[in-house]
């Protein structure tokens, strides 16, 4: 649980750095990703505050925190074209968002089980 919550941390502290440098406007981001980067450093430190102490509420602040993953991946695809790109090349663009998609699913599951199992039960 404690490498988890340091792992979290240093989502964190990324997400706080990126936040900051997108509000520069010197990157050109949008607004929503303003938005969308500032609750990805709020949720990610909640659950890392949560996994530290074991609070019970950690399971909650994990879930939101892939909810705001999950619009920070359709955030940065949108303005790659993403669905532009597919149509021309499917084979090589669905292969590696497929597997990038399914890893992250996978990587996510797993997490939230643990995360589940240990607050439920901590021992």
């Amino acid at each position: 649980m404690t490498l988890l919550s340091l792992w979290m941390g240093w989502l964190t502290f990324w997400a706080v750095f990126g936040a900051a440098l997108s509000a520069t406007k010197e990157v050109g981001w949008p607004v929503y990703i303003d938005v969308i980067m500032g609750a990805y450093a709020l949720t990610a430190g909640a659950t890392t505050l949560g996994l530290w102490r074991m609070k019970p509420w950690t399971l909650t602040a994990f879930r939101t925190w892939g909810v705001v993953c999950l619009g920070l991946m359709i955030v940065f695809f949108l303005p790659l074209q993403m669905p532009e790109r597919l149509a021309a090349e499917p084979v090589e663009v669905g292969t590696l968002f497929v597997a990038t998609t399914g890893t992250m699913i996978l990587v996510y599951w797993l997490m939230h089980r643990y995360i589940k199992r240990r607050v439920a039960n901590p021992q």
